[in-house]
């Protein structure tokens, strides 16, 4: 599903804070020069962009992985092909 698509089914989305919490954001938001709102989408939408990334980044760098095979000494080789017929 694109972010597109996403953001018009989402429409409104409450986060809760406890005071505290909301304190702290307010002062980093005041030191970012912003408001705590825009401060809280910034950071999940750059933690989402991380993650996307991130999961990329695995799938390019990751191998398609090879079942290993079996030797099972007079019987012979076990493949993944010889048990489960989706190899075929």
């Amino acid at each position: 599903m694109s972010h597109r698509g996403f953001s018009r089914t989402l429409k409104v989305m409450e986060v809760h804070f406890t005071p505290e919490q909301e304190a702290q954001l307010a002062q980093k938001a005041t030191q970012a020069g912003t408001v705590p709102e825009r401060l809280v989408k910034d950071a999940v939408l750059r933690l989402l962009e991380e993650e996307a990334g991130f999961h990329a980044f695995l799938q390019a760098t990751r191998p398609n992985p090879e079942l290993p095979v079996w030797h099972l000494g007079g019987v012979g080789a076990l493949h993944r092909r010889d048990i489960y017929d989706d190899v075929r």
